[in-house]
């Protein structure tokens, strides 16, 4: 796709009337294809790449430090920080669609570029923000409520802890957990690089990767458990590894818009 057909398309205004965009059906070992791809993106450049990663990991480093006296928002913020990395990776995805079109891998022409994508990366950016918002408070309410914490100085570790083993919590964590993380992938599955490539509005794009889950169930599955157990990896490592695991992820984010959106 050129720069020239990308600046035609139409912007959020005209959205309505867009026709829907065709949504490939991929083999259930494309994930794997896209995370080959992402490595060769990394080691092509990986100045760049690290840099993304160590901002990142900085991140969730720097909230668990902040937040390290109350558990409870430490667990909410830092699952809720991984709800919007869709976001949070538009430069890797940009960084991408530079390498795929022939030119060098920039972030200031990365910058540039959500710079001018900047509404409707916006508008999916609140999005992502409410369904955090909504996971941070809910989580923090179960964890005060059952460890009986309201008090920030009485919420500690060992009450955390303990508190954690409880069925109640247990069963939140699955239940509501789930539901956000599975409502985001379905809706974000290739929004971020649909806007980034396209400049389309964030209904078009929730739209289409809602249809891309719903015609490759087993694929984006497979897609998600992938997604769910390189944070893990990430997560349990206190974010080290998370300088290497999410820029893959970024630019293996890319490659499934690619292989998906016709």
């Amino acid at each position: 796709m050129t720069t020239q057909a990308t600046d035609q398309q139409p912007d959020a205004a005209a959205e309505p009337s867009q026709q829907p965009l065709s949504i490939r059906q991929i083999p259930i070992s494309a994930p794997g294809t896209w995370f080959k791809k992402a490595l060769k993106i990394f080691l092509h450049a990986p100045v760049a790449s690290l840099l993304y990663g160590l901002i990142f990991s900085a991140a969730c480093f720097g909230i668990a430090s902040l937040t390290l006296k109350n558990p409870g928002f430490t667990t909410a913020f830092l699952t809720g920080l991984l709800l919007i990395a869709p976001v949070l990776a538009t430069g890797l995805i940009v960084a991408t669609r530079q390498h795929e079109q022939g030119q060098p891998v920039s972030i200031a022409a990365s910058l540039r570029l959500i710079w001018e994508r900047r509404d409707n990366l916006g508008l999916f950016m609140l999005f992502l923000a409410l369904v955090m918002a909504t996971w941070v408070r809910l989580s923090a309410l179960i964890f005060a409520f059952k460890v009986n914490a309201f008090a920030p100085t009485q919420y500690s570790w060992q009450g955390f802890l303990s508190g954690s083993f409880d069925p109640i919590i247990i069963g939140f964590f699955v239940v509501i957990g789930s539901i956000l993380a599975l409502t985001v992938f379905v809706t974000s599955a290739v929004a971020v690089p649909m806007i980034a490539d396209r400049d389309v509005g964030p209904i078009t794009a929730m739209t289409t990767s809602y249809r891309a889950v719903k015609k490759n169930p087993r694929a984006m599955g497979l897609w998600a458990a992938a997604i769910v157990a390189l944070t893990a990896v990430g997560v349990f490592s206190w974010f080290i590894a998370m300088v290497v695991i999410f820029p893959l992820l970024g630019y293996a984010t890319w490659y499934s818009y690619r292989d998906l959106v016709e």
